[in-house]
């Protein structure tokens, strides 16, 4: 089964398709799946990359709900331009994740390890995300069924938006299945990203990846981040880590 990935973003953020798609192919050179850039009305200039043009610009939730009535394919692995694969990615270990949330009917399959985790043992694979969870849905790296998609997706919406009132709102009142990599595999994922941009800005960990791969240039019209910025960051994943991690402790602890 053809799952295209929708490597989602606009026209104004082209400086970063070049970071994302060599960082992309470097570390995902084997990538099994079509991808398509979602823009306005520009294109990346890689035939590897098919363009998915939704010209004009309207609001984020708008944009995909055309780019997604562009695709004719029941499921998609939404992507974001600023999220590129931090190391090389296990395709076998991945697809075969791939597979066990389209066996489960899965609404939404988060492949990164990003919190919430599914407090679930690693040889389960994959875990839910139960009804109520922060953040139960996250607008990074994840497979989609389409249709559950469209129904968190509102006109009018940013990204924050939809984490915030579709994974809250409207993600707990409809039957479709949340999923997630178990807290288990947070150490060794099939996939990881970095997070190389916050709002327009440049995190400090995107930064040491550009400037290892001297690809920097490529983003010199954008603000670094501030010190604190980074470190409320770095401080906020910490504290949820630990929250989810004394909660997996304590269940191992009683069963």
């Amino acid at each position: 089964m053809t799952i295209p990935i929708l490597v989602v973003s606009c026209d104004k953020y082209q400086d970063v398709w070049h970071p994302f798609f060599h960082c992309f192919f470097k570390n995902w050179s084997d990538c099994p799946y079509p991808i398509y850039l979602v823009s306005n009305t520009l294109k990346y200039s890689d035939e590897r990359v098919s363009p998915l043009l939704i010209n004009p610009d309207m609001d984020y939730s708008s944009n995909l709900i055309k780019a997604l009535s562009l695709i004719p394919h029941d499921w998609v692995i939404f992507w974001v331009e600023d999220r590129p694969p931090a190391h090389p990615v296990d395709t076998e270990r991945l697809v075969q994740l791939i597979q066990l949330a389209q066996a489960k009917d899965a609404g939404y399959f988060k492949l990164i390890p990003c919190n919430p985790p599914a407090l679930v043992n690693e040889v389960e694979g994959i875990g839910e995300i139960p009804k109520g969870a922060r953040y139960r849905i996250s607008m990074t790296v994840a497979l989609w069924k389409k249709e559950t998609l469209l129904k968190i997706l509102k006109e009018g919406e940013t990204a924050w938006d939809i984490e915030k009132r579709g994974g809250v709102e409207r993600a707990n009142k409809i039957s479709d299945r949340f999923y997630a990599l178990p807290i288990e595999t947070f150490s060794n994922p099939p996939l990881l990203d970095i997070h190389l941009i916050s709002k327009g800005q440049i995190m400090w960990r995107g930064l040491k990846m550009l400037e290892d791969e001297r690809i920097l240039n490529h983003l010199a019209g954008r603000r670094k981040a501030s010190f604190w910025k980074n470190i409320y960051f770095d401080c906020y994943d910490l504290v949820w880590n630990l929250y989810y991690r004394t909660i997996w402790l304590y269940r191992k602890l009683i069963s």
